[in-house]
């Protein structure tokens, strides 16, 4: 796959959210048409041994991470793994995995790439970059899960646990998750 970053004309960023305590950022840029589909695209910076997001799937949504900068950990199957700088991890849909995050040794920058695109993942990285600019994040530089969680069901995005059946999750699981994550996180 190309690298969308490294093009002529890369992505435009859209919206860049900064973390108060400069734990993490999030830049999101403009779909992508690679390979014949589109993709949204963002960008993470996370500070050393911050951005560890909890195991997850997506049922419909591929992602392609290029790391940037640094050296990151991430899970895969079951597996946890080291990737960096100049390398790609890939995860097609249904693959449990966490996403990239930054080793103890610094911090690290990834491109991450997510496709088929949709009005539910730009709305997902608004709302993500807006929950790490009020800077309530975990000592690990991501929203609380409860917060992740009522992004995802106000969002639509595809993001799912990895054992319980989807349409438990959807219907149960994920609305009262996203409850919690209410009264933790306004974003007006």
């Amino acid at each position: 796959m190309t690298d969308p970053v490294t093009t002529a004309l890369p992505p435009l960023v859209v919206g860049r959210y900064r973390s108060a305590d400069g734990r993490a950022e999030v830049a999101l840029r403009s779909s992508v048409w690679l390979d014949g589909a589109w993709w949204s695209c963002l960008d993470r910076t996370f500070q050393a041994g911050a951005g560890f997001l909890v195991p997850h799937r997506h049922a419909h949504t591929d992602e392609v991470h290029f790391v940037r900068e640094g050296t990151v950990r991430y899970l895969q199957r079951g597996r946890l793994r080291t990737a960096s700088a100049g390398e790609a991890i890939v995860f097609p849909a249904g693959t449990v995995h966490a996403d990239p995050w930054a080793t103890k040794d610094g911090p690290a920058t990834v491109t991450s790439l997510l496709s088929p695109a949709g009005p539910e993942w730009i709305d997902f990285g608004v709302r993500i970059g807006k929950a790490t600019l009020s800077g309530q994040l975990t000592r690990k530089g991501q929203p609380p899960l409860p917060v992740v969680m009522r992004i995802v069901h106000e969002s639509g995005a595809d993001v799912l646990a990895p054992l319980l059946p989807a349409a438990l999750q959807r219907r149960w699981a994920i609305p009262a998750l996203a409850s919690v994550g209410r009264l933790i996180w306004s974003d007006e």
